[in-house]
Parts: structure tokens; C-alpha cells; sequence
């Protein structure tokens, strides 16, 4: 008696394959892709075959299609031989059933038109026990079909069914492994400063999107390999993450060394809140060597880590520090509040009702000048110590001044930096 060297997959002797759902690659244009290097388990359990002319299946090489899955593979970018490796055969043992599989690489010129099939390989007709396909000097970027089929070996009605491991490999299957690494700063990077970091890929096609890490948290996503950011700390490490290959990818990750930030710092102030006409002043805090503020127009000096500010309107002032290396900013708020209200007209009509030119807030600065103006230019009045009992009226010198626009400017005199708030006054009678 002649004893087959095949593992066995129990199965009934009298059962059948049925209970399999069909495979996926079942049909050529379905067919599963290979990896380079790479161990695929793989089965025909349960596989047709498409019966019709020219169809998938239609092909005779060593052997016909009875039970048949496909698998693909695109060469490298050089090309060259490839080998299959068939290992860990495991064969479904029925009584009518075959114990061996057929295999065989295939070009086809029309894809999975069995009538543009070209051989490319040796032709396994059956065997029991693993195997290799070699196929010798393939083209380039070209794409191939493994076709694998149960055999019916020893007069066996049904064809064989088996499960196996797959793995290939060669000068024209295998890639060079890609590769990454990330260009940066090499020197300290000044803070609040826009770094540029840039991904370099080796032997990567087909790339993803490129996701930056900084401490190991997501922080951007580029489709480019240029990032640039202005949020970095001393210490922060970054990191870069992209994948390689639509087919069989590869991740690759690589993080550039603790980025270094140069101690330079700045603080310039908490907000204020100031009354309008008055001055307050500016207190930074910086170890730079030099220093800027801005706007300057309201400061008595700008280039002091401390000065004085005597701004009309609420302003956001912005202090600079400077190193030999670097400069940095940081901004402080300075509220003008004003609680005046200065009324745009007024009837000096003898009413009694709105016959003096009332400024309501006016009792909180005593020393107070008020001057009016015509709309020439002539002062008409002049008013010190000006309150409600001491408002002005609508005169010029004890006359009644004629309808029309006045400008007026008041000096609040608080201190010397107080400028005068100025503006216009209809008198209406």
C-alpha cells in the first residue's frame, strides 16, 4: 500500500465542501494581492470555476480549471525573478476527493481574458507537499496572476481542496526597504518663530498624508512633506508619521531630536483700566538685552522695559525684546474708560431747561479748563474750574453767540501728560 505524505483536515468522509462561503478570490478579477516577503495563508476550499468561453477559467496549461483561486503580484521597479513558496499544505480528505494542488504564474494581455494568457512559470500538474513557482527575468511594473487549482489526482471525481501558506519573494517581487527622516533646525530656534520641518523618503512611493506629532500627540496633518509651525517648547520632540505603497503599505515613523528654544522671554504687564486724559505706566519684565514698544505716538519713551502711556482710546501696546539671537512679543491691553458725557448741544434759550452747557461726570476733575471756539478759530470763552455752577452758557463776553457748531477742548488736567479731549458743540435756541 503507497502512503500519501500529506497532512490531513478532517473532514466526513462523505461530506462535501458546502459548508464554505465562496471565496473572495474565487474569481480572477477579484484576485488577492501579494506582499513582497511577505506569508499569506490562503485556501480553495469551496472554489468554482467559471465555465464559458475565454472566461477565467477557460485556460489549459498543466492543467485545467476546476476549483481555482487567483492571486496577483506587480514587479518592482526593476525587475527581475520571482519565486513562490507553497508550505503548510492541508488537504481536505474525502473519499472522491483529489489530494494534490496545481499551480502556475500567468501573464494575461488582457486582464483575466483566458484567451490572452501567457505562461510565465514552471506548471505544478499535482503535488501533495509544499512547492515553489519561479518565474525568471520579468519585466518591471507589470503585473502577473497565480492561479491555484485542486487536482484529481489517483481518479478522483472531485478536485482537490486544501489550505497552504504562500509566501514570495526575488529580485523582481522584493522592494528596498523605504526609509525616513526629517530635516529641522539645527540650531536654537527663537520662540513664537515660524520652524519648518521637512520629511526626506527613500524608496517610498505612493505616499500618504504626512501627520506630525509633537509629544507624541497629533498636532497637523500636511499632504505635503513640509510643515511649519510657531507653537514649539524647549524640549519638544516631533515626530512624523506617513505610509508608503497603495498596495501591501508600509508606516513609517521617525522623530527628530528635543528641539532646543532660546530662553529669551517677554512679559509686558496686566491689562489696565485708566480714566481718559490720564497716563499710566507700562511695567515689562524681559531678560533681553533690548526693547521696543508700539505704537509709540502715546508713550513718553518707547525704548524702556518700563515707560509711561497716555492714550486717547483703549490701545493694545506691544512690547519687543531683543537678544543677539532673537526677539519676542507680547502685548498688553490698556482700557481707556471715560465717564464723561459730554453733550453735543444745548439750548441757551432763558427756559430754564438745558440752558447751560452741562458736562455730567465733570464734579470728579475740579481743576477742569474748558476753552469754545468759533468755527473760525476765535476763542469766544474760556472757562477754569469748570463744574455746573460754572458752565458756559452761550455767551461771547455777555452776549448771546448766534446758532450754530462751537468747538470746545477740555483739559482735565490731572497731569502734565493729560492731553485735551476736543470735539463740537451746536448751540440751538
Amino acid at each position: 500500500m503507497r502512503f500519501l505524505a500529506v497532512k490531513v483536515l478532517l473532514t466526513s468522509l462523505l461530506g462535501i465542501s458546502s459548508g464554505f462561503s465562496q471565496l473572495t478570490n474565487d474569481a480572477c478579477n477579484s484576485a488577492t494581492s501579494l506582499c513582497p516577503n511577505q506569508t499569506f495563508s490562503g485556501s480553495n476550499i469551496g472554489a468554482t470555476a467559471t465555465a464559458c468561453p475565454s472566461c477565467e477559467d477557460d485556460f489549459t496549461f498543466c492543467f485545467s480549471g476546476t476549483n481555482s483561486v487567483w492571486y496577483k503580484f506587480t514587479t518592482n521597479i526593476t525587475g527581475g525573478d520571482v519565486n513562490f513558496n507553497f508550505s503548510n499544505l492541508l488537504f481536505n480528505i474525502q473519499a472522491t476527493r483529489g489530494t494534490e494542488l496545481q499551480a502556475t504564474i500567468v501573464q494575461a494581455a488582457v486582464q483575466c481574458d483566458a484567451a490572452t494568457y501567457t505562461v510565465v512559470s514552471n506548471c505544478v500538474a499535482g503535488s501533495a507537499v509544499g512547492f515553489t513557482l519561479t518565474a525568471l527575468a520579468l519585466p518591471a511594473n507589470t503585473t502577473y496572476y497565480l492561479v491555484i487549482n485542486g487536482a484529481k489526482n489517483g481518479g478522483a471525481i472531485l478536485p482537490a481542496e486544501a489550505t497552504f501558506d504562500l509566501n514570495g519573494s526575488g529580485s523582481g517581487f522584493d522592494r528596498p526597504a523605504p526609509a525616513i527622516s526629517i530635516g529641522g533646525p539645527t540650531i536654537p530656534i527663537c520662540p513664537q518663530t515660524s520652524t519648518a520641518f521637512t520629511t526626506y523618503l527613500a524608496n517610498c512611493t505612493d505616499t500618504s498624508d504626512f501627520r506630525w506629532f509633537v509629544n507624541g500627540i497629533l498636532t497637523a496633518v500636511t499632504q505635503t512633506s513640509l510643515w511649519l509651525t510657531s507653537d514649539l517648547q524647549d524640549g519638544d520632540v516631533v515626530s512624523v508619521v506617513c505610509s508608503c505603497f497603495s498596495i501591501c503599505p508600509d508606516t513609517l515613523t521617525f522623530s527628530y531630536p528635543p528641539i532646543t528654544v532660546d530662553p529669551i522671554t517677554v512679559d509686558a504687564g496686566p491689562d489696565q483700566t485708566i480714566q481718559a486724559g490720564t497716563s499710566t505706566q507700562l511695567i515689562g519684565n524681559s531678560n533681553g538685552t533690548d526693547f521696543i514698544w508700539s505704537p509709540t505716538q502715546t508713550l513718553n519713551t518707547p525704548y524702556s522695559i518700563t515707560t509711561f502711556a497716555t492714550p486717547d482710546e483703549t490701545t493694545v501696546y506691544t512690547l519687543t525684546a531683543l537678544n543677539a539671537n532673537c526677539s519676542i512679543m507680547d502685548e498688553v491691553t490698556i482700557f481707556v474708560s471715560n465717564n464723561l458725557e459730554i453733550p453735543g448741544s444745548f439750548s441757551p434759550n432763558g427756559d430754564g431747561t438745558n440752558d447751560k452747557w452741562i458736562i455730567d461726570g465733570i464734579s470728579f476733575y475740579p481743576d477742569a479748563q474748558v476753552v469754545i471756539y468759533d468755527r473760525w478759530g476765535q476763542k469766544i470763552a474760556e472757562i477754569s474750574g469748570y463744574s455746573i455752577t460754572r458752565a458756559w452758557d452761550g455767551t461771547n463776553k455777555g452776549k448771546p453767540v448766534s446758532d450754530g457748531v462751537y468747538f470746545y477742548s477740555l483739559d482735565l488736567r490731572q497731569n502734565n501728560d493729560t492731553k485735551p479731549l476736543k470735539g463740537s458743540i451746536t448751540v440751538i435756541r
